[in-house]
């Protein structure tokens, strides 16, 4: 019994550390999380960085982050140290439980020979309790992780599912129909889209502009059903976006983004990633179409070479390329284009404005781009301000009419052009 005690108390001080360390420990591995993400970014990013001379800037959040893992880990020890300084101290005091008991007992023992061997017994079986002890405290502490890793899966479960009615109706109109649209992104405060409304007729071009985090994207986004609008509707065709079966929406529309995303595979099977069935030929073609042609042409084995093995890579532009070339492939009758030439220099941003020409010829298409140079030809162009839209019109008329887009119109003018008397010529 004395040499339980101490166990005892050990198991008082355990489920105190327990107690304390739950709440802890999920903000000790989110800073952890936070700081592996900041540290990928940041050495992912290191050529651009050099490139634009901004690694004080872009080494700031990464710094942030570990403080921030650096406060949570001191938090989190500082709360458990007396814990854990009771739970090692009684560990190691079963000895001396066992001493003093023995000290205590012997004077009233019967046969001594008898009670200094079983003392001895337990002063050297007492050990393993410790041990057990210990095994105790990693596992419990193990479980806790467990159990944080499978909260944060089941938040991920618990998200719910996009519904689709069961009407399954066909779309034959490919005109884009936006109603008074509204849309949060979770645990955000304001909208993304703060009651948005346009039309986009069918064979037409309409451009998305306005500054970063305006909407623009988000709004290309509901329109494929990314995510559902909380209230308003989007209509092809007629036809709520919600009443279009998945493979049906997806068979209608094309997004081509600004972030290039080729998988490790051969370009054919990359571009064939539009239309799997696609033959050779088809995949050519898609790929002359798409301005490619020069890009298969240096690679060791042609449209058969992998991407990112044995040192095959593709530049920005020309990744961008191969993703429209898979647009091209899919033939599909919308088409949405964000960013698309964000990144590109401007021999690919030449040859990629080709490729579009080929890509959005009888098609509907939405346009978002931070170059106004490349939206000026759009049937229409809506400018988008903290979600909202505050201006629409073609290009000819916003300009005229001085407003928000006219001046951004003037304002990439002056950054872009060069008057004859800035420019001096040395004889």
């Amino acid at each position: 019994m004395i040499s339980l005690l101490p166990v005892l108390l050990s198991f008082i001080s355990l489920f105190a550390m327990i107690g304390k360390g739950k709440e802890r420990l999920k903000e000790y591995q989110g800073s952890l999380e936070d700081m592996n993400n900041e540290a990928i970014e940041y050495i992912r990013g290191i050529p651009v960085v050099k490139t634009f001379n901004q690694s004080i800037y872009s080494f700031d959040k990464f710094y942030k982050s570990i403080m921030n893992y650096k406060e949570n880990v001191l938090e989190y020890t500082y709360r458990l140290r007396m814990p854990m300084t009771m739970f090692q101290s009684l560990l190691n005091s079963i000895p001396i439980f066992l001493v003093l008991g023995g000290i205590f007992l012997i004077n009233g023992a019967m046969d001594k020979t008898q009670f200094l061997i079983n003392f001895m017994f337990y002063l050297f079986i007492t050990p393993i309790c410790n041990t057990m002890m210990r095994k105790v405290m990693w596992t419990s502490q193990d479980s806790l992780v467990a159990e944080d890793a499978l909260d944060r899966v089941d938040e991920l479960l618990a998200e719910k599912t996009l519904t689709y009615m069961k009407n399954n109706e066909k779309v034959n109109k490919y005109d884009i129909e936006i109603e008074d649209v509204f849309f949060k992104y979770p645990n955000a405060k304001n909208y993304a889209v703060d009651g948005v409304s346009m039309k986009i007729e069918e064979n037409s071009t309409v451009a998305l502009v306005g500054a970063s985090g305006s909407g623009k994207s988000t709004m290309a986004t509901l329109i494929a059903r990314f995510w559902d609008a909380e209230k308003g509707s989007i209509k092809i065709g007629g036809v709520s976006v919600k009443d279009i079966p998945e493979s049906e929406l997806m068979k209608n529309v094309s997004f081509v983004f600004q972030n290039t995303n080729l998988y490790k595979m051969s370009i054919l099977d990359n571009v064939r990633e539009g239309r799997p069935d696609a033959t050779v030929e088809e995949v050519m073609d898609a790929l002359e179409a798409a301005q490619c042609m020069e890009i298969v042409d240096k690679l060791p084995n042609g449209i058969d070479t992998v991407v990112g093995e044995k040192g095959v890579y593709l530049s920005g532009g020309e990744g961008q390329r191969i993703a429209l070339a898979r647009g091209i492939l899919k033939d599909a009758p919308i088409v949405l284009l964000d960013e698309a030439t964000a990144f590109t220099d401007p021999e690919n941003e030449h040859k990629i404005q080709l490729a579009f020409e080929k890509l959005t010829k009888n098609k509907t298409v939405l346009m978002i781009a931070h170059r106004l140079s490349t939206v000026q030809n759009a049937d229409r162009i809506y400018l988008l301000e903290n979600g909202k839209l505050v201006e629409s019109g073609s290009h000819k008329s916003l300009v005229e009419d001085n407003g928000k887009y006219s001046s951004m119109w003037k304002e990439y003018q002056s950054a872009f052009v060069w008057k004859d008397s800035e420019v001096v010529v040395n004889d």
